[in-house]
């Protein structure tokens, strides 16, 4: 472990794994106002890399260590799903205030043990990554959509598309193991149901189509190839409480349209967040066959040179660290926006769902 400076000031973070850290998390934490404090990984090397990169005081060999340093306020786990559980219920047991990535958990019975353990801590903040929540496009589109800016609403559409698991030379790691929480459907699907609550109400049930496009890939360890178990491509129908129906398609296999929309249509209007994450309206004397208009939405991170990337997931980043520093400098254990542990059970419970629905070829009541 380098040497602790100790004189940093404000909440000070230590971060558990090196690969969306390194290209989002730490940038844009630091620019909410949070302290990159101390860092670890499954491969110290890695660790110490990414530390002298950004000037981070503090590495440790494990996250075991990381956990007893005094040094550290909050720990944000970004790693593989399988440690989510494991490293959460020990950072609330060690009095750390806990983000730990999405998905929550391997299944509802460890979301459940995780919810436990974060209730048995009610003064330690303890939510889910799940950053768009913050971005100023997707809190207006929930606000509008809460004044009836649609009328009553009938249909959602919630799209994210990628082709990078179309090649077919990536190697097998966890993202192919389904056991190990891989796949389009946890690894995204887990950020639209989660943003399909809240911005638009209780989820009653979801029905769910999933694929895999290439279903062995060649395992680094042995040079042999290796069975893939966890979807490439996730459709998921869903009904809301309120009557809504929807649809949420995350698909790592689509070629060409890259980002992601949503699209809720209503009886009396229409909102659209493109691909370039504006938002669209179409009301009033342009509806139904009028032109859209862009709603004018203030992201100030947008313009942030010192972000490395302005996608969505970044500029999220950005505000839920800002909001985070404001809820320990507050002492508040908790977050009007964020996704608490019992959001993450919820989530579970549909990720879950998703994987019976497929199998079982039905709908499943939530």
């Amino acid at each position: 472990m380098s040497n602790n400076s100790g004189k940093n000031k404000g909440t000070r973070v230590g971060f558990i794994g090196t690969g969306w850290t390194e290209k989002v998390q730490i940038p844009a934490f630091r620019l909410g106002g949070l302290t990159p404090q101390a860092i670890c990984s499954g491969k110290v090397e890695n660790a110490r890399r990414v530390a002298e990169k950004f000037g981070i005081p503090e590495v440790y060999e494990s996250w075991e260590e990381m956990l007893e340093a005094e040094s550290v306020d909050i720990v944000s786990i970004v790693t593989p799903p399988a440690l989510h559980g494991p490293i959460s219920m020990a950072a609330l047991e060690k009095g750390k205030h806990v983000i730990c990535e999405k998905p929550m958990a391997l299944n509802v019975v460890e979301a459940e043990a995780m919810l436990a353990a974060a209730q048995s801590a009610p003064d330690q903040l303890a939510i889910v990554d799940h950053e768009l929540r913050f971005t100023p496009q997707r809190q207006a589109m929930r606000r509008l959509f809460r004044e009836n800016y649609v009328g009553r609403a009938i249909w959602l559409e919630m799209t994210w598309f990628s082709s990078h698991r179309l090649d077919p030379d990536l190697p097998w790691n966890w993202w192919s193991d389904a056991e190990q929480g891989g796949g389009a459907l946890f690894a995204v699907g887990s950020h639209f149901l989660d943003l399909g609550r809240w911005m638009f109400g209780r989820m009653d049930a979801v029905s769910a189509q999933l694929k895999t496009a290439h279903h062995y890939r060649i395992d680094p360890s042995t040079g042999l190839p290796k069975q893939v178990t966890a979807d490439d491509h996730a459709h998921i129908g869903v009904k809301f409480a309120n009557g809504i129906d929807g649809v949420i398609t995350t698909s790592a296999i689509a070629a060409g349209h890259q980002g992601t929309s949503i699209t809720l249509y209503g009886t009396h209007g229409v909102l659209w967040l493109d691909r370039e994450d504006r938002l669209w309206g179409l009301q009033g004397e342009n509806f139904p066959d009028g032109q859209w208009e862009e709603i004018p939405v203030e992201d100030p991170a947008a313009k942030l040179e010192e972000l490395p990337r302005k996608n969505s997931f970044a500029r999220g980043s950005v505000y839920l660290a800002q909001a985070v520093a404001q809820a320990m400098e507050e002492g508040q254990p908790w977050i009007a926006d964020a996704a608490s542990f019992y959001d993450g059970l919820k989530v579970q419970r549909a990720l879950d769902a998703c994987r019976r629905s497929d199998v079982e070829k039905a709908w499943i009541t939530l």
